[in-house]
């Protein structure tokens, strides 16, 4: 990962890296997980 980048990853307060900790304890718990990602790049 590009080190620019990783505050991109990371979020606001970490917002983004929780979330996305949370999708993957979501998945090794068994459960279905539904994610839309929506490009605001354009």
């Amino acid at each position: 990962m590009n080190p620019e980048d990783l505050g991109r990853v990371i979020g606001r307060a970490g917002r983004t890296a929780k979330a996305l900790r949370t999708l993957v304890a979501a998945l090794a718990d068994g459960r279905r997980v539904r994610v839309d990602v929506v490009d605001t790049d354009f």
